[in-house]
């Protein structure tokens, strides 16, 4: 038996009544506190004289962690989550949690439980960061039945907190090119790759992220402005919307533009030669698809390896860019623009350190508001001072202190 007062949405002061007996649930919208603990005490006390009378349809217990979570994963984190989102949660609920969880009613999981499931885990082995991993994926389930009032709290919550087991951030230090070596590497790409060429400058000069270039369409070029719009991202087989969820226009060098009208006009005598009736709309494809991440990963290292410089990944591509333009001096808000970063924060916490100067600058603007004054050393004419005179001018200072006179 369980009777709960709780304030649905906190800071609303409309408080609820939830009720859980023998399986079913009751909750209803009371008011104001004071009232939703009265009408609370009298449910308890009907509940004790077995006098409540549940509403018919809640008489169906409710589902197992198991079955809710299939739900939950086809309802919610399918259609709003990122492919790649849902094929690791798909794969935590699996392997982690419902073998653990799976056949308890939603009803009867407690935090206790949640908690045991985690220090299992975590005793096994399992780093913090994959422990919240799964701790979030039981979060999402039980979250989703408590919006849809199927009990009355989340158990998930404040659990990992109380554990001190918190996700930690993958530290990995950026290794930037040097635009010596993205000299290097697009000349060796030219020599061996000519046909990723294009692909490799556009990584360069506009920083785009590795699934951003790959679905680039040839509707997306702007030929007038010289302008990229980077509408979505692939990854895996399939395409979304891009990382910020936001479109956004990156400009395109003179080099790139040149590279691209090329290939475009390569794709027109390929789409004539093989009787197609337009050009494939993807600007980087194989076989009318976008190229598989995987794929022009393997051709990205080899060009590394034919170049002589050392392994990087990928994501350093779009980190040079970043830093090349921070270093010519271009302002930190064009950069976040063209990088696509939700905030200027992120990339000033990024990138700041690569703004050449402008700090120096701005407090160098402080000296011409204000005259320095200048300490000169005592001149030959002037008379130096005597261990006599010495004495005398520590004797004068007040205790605690010590200064020397000025000359």
């Amino acid at each position: 038996m369980g009777v709960i007062v709780r304030e649905k949405c906190r800071g609303s002061g409309e408080y609820w009544i939830f009720v859980n007996h023998q399986g079913r649930r009751s909750s209803r919208k009371v008011g104001d506190r004071d009232k939703a603990e009265e009408a609370a005490n009298i449910i308890r006390a009907k509940l004790v004289l077995n006098e409540h009378n549940l509403d018919a349809p809640r008489d169906e217990p409710l589902p197992t962690f198991a079955e809710y979570s299939q739900l939950w994963l086809a309802d919610y984190v399918k259609n709003f989550c990122r492919q790649s989102t849902y094929e690791r949660y798909c794969y935590v609920l699996k392997k982690k949690v419902v073998p653990r969880l799976g056949k308890l009613r939603l009803d009867q999981i407690k935090k206790r439980h949640v908690r045991d499931v985690l220090m299992f885990y975590f005793r096994q082995g399992l780093s913090k960061s994959s422990v919240s991993i799964i701790k979030d994926a039981i979060s999402g389930v039980m979250g989703y039945a408590e919006e849809a009032e199927l009990i009355p709290s989340n158990p998930a919550k404040g659990v990992t907190k109380r554990m001190n087991i918190h996700r930690r951030k993958k530290a990995t230090i950026a290794q930037a090119f040097t635009l010596e070596e993205t000299q290097v590497f697009l000349g060796k790409c030219q020599e061996y790759y000519p046909e990723h060429y294009a692909f490799f400058l556009t990584a360069f000069r506009t920083g785009m992220r590795l699934g951003e270039l790959l679905a680039l369409k040839w509707g997306d070029v702007d030929w007038h402005n010289h302008l990229l719009v980077v509408r979505r991202s692939y990854k895996n087989g399939r395409t979304s919307e891009t990382k910020t969820g936001r479109e956004r226009r990156v400009d395109m060098s003179a080099q790139v533009v040149e590279a691209l009208q090329d290939l475009h006009a390569r794709r027109k005598r390929e789409a004539m030669r093989d009787g197609l009736g337009e050009v494939v709309p993807w600007i980087f494809h194989r076989k009318g698809s976008p190229i598989a991440q995987n794929s022009i990963r393997n051709y990205y290292k080899r060009t590394l390896r034919k170049a002589g410089l050392p392994d990087r990944r990928f994501h350093d591509i779009r980190h040079s860019y970043a830093s090349q333009l921070l270093t010519l001096g271009q302002p930190v808000t064009y950069v976040k623009e063209q990088l696509g970063h939700s905030s200027i924060n992120i990339t000033v916490d990024i990138y700041g350190h690569l703004i050449p100067g402008s700090n120096r600058d701005a407090v160098n603007q402080l000296d011409s508001l204000a005259p320095a004054t200048h300490l000169s050393a005592p001149s030959h004419k002037e008379k130096t001072a005597t261990p006599e005179d010495c004495g005398q001018i520590l004797f004068m200072v007040p205790k605690g202190r010590l200064e020397l006179p000025h000359p």
